[in-house]
């Protein structure tokens, strides 16, 4: 979706614009902001079935509630569009925040378990997804930044999803 929105966005600066920009104005407003939403609301099933496969504890508790934050935070930019400026900016930066502290949390639980590699790659999503976000880049906008911290939590959610699907020992916390 997101090559498309580019595709219909020829005026786009990878190097001084925000992602969030396509929610704004354009062909791309509408279908920007409900794949936000979209996305939100997928993540937060994919956070329901995630948690199904945590053995019950504190720790896991805390890491699917991150997660399922994140999802909201996110599907709350698409409704908050950057038109709304602070109510955006801080849908933004929690949903990046609660990203990484889920990846974290998730990575502790697989470490602490038999699940020391998925843990490993848990943690590594997590210190990526900040590290994209805090490194002074040489460009005034966000948007490859942005892209750069989405991407570790995508694929990871793509890899858990996959590891839930054929039927991978769950991690026990």
């Amino acid at each position: 979706v997101l090559l498309l929105i580019i595709a219909n966005s020829p005026w786009f600066n990878w190097g001084e614009e925000y992602i969030s920009v396509f929610g704004v104005a354009g062909r791309t407003t509408w279908l920007f902001n409900n794949c936000l939403i979209i996305t939100g609301i997928l993540s937060l099933i994919f956070a329901a079935g995630l948690g199904k496969s945590l053995a019950p504890s504190k720790l896991s508790k805390m890491s699917m509630t991150s997660l399922i934050l994140s999802s909201l935070t996110l599907s709350a930019m698409g409704i908050l569009p950057r038109t709304t400026y602070l109510p955006h900016n801080l849908a933004s930066m929690a949903s990046f925040t609660f990203t990484a502290l889920s990846l974290f949390l998730v990575g502790i639980v697989a470490i602490t378990t038999s699940q020391r590699v998925w843990g490993a790659l848990s943690l590594t999503a997590g210190i990526l997804t900040i590290v994209f976000q805090i490194v002074p880049w040489p460009w005034s906008g966000g948007a490859i930044s942005q892209l750069l911290s989405y991407l570790p939590w995508s694929l990871w959610m793509i890899g858990s999803g996959l590891k839930l699907l054929v039927g991978v020992e769950p991690i026990n916390a």
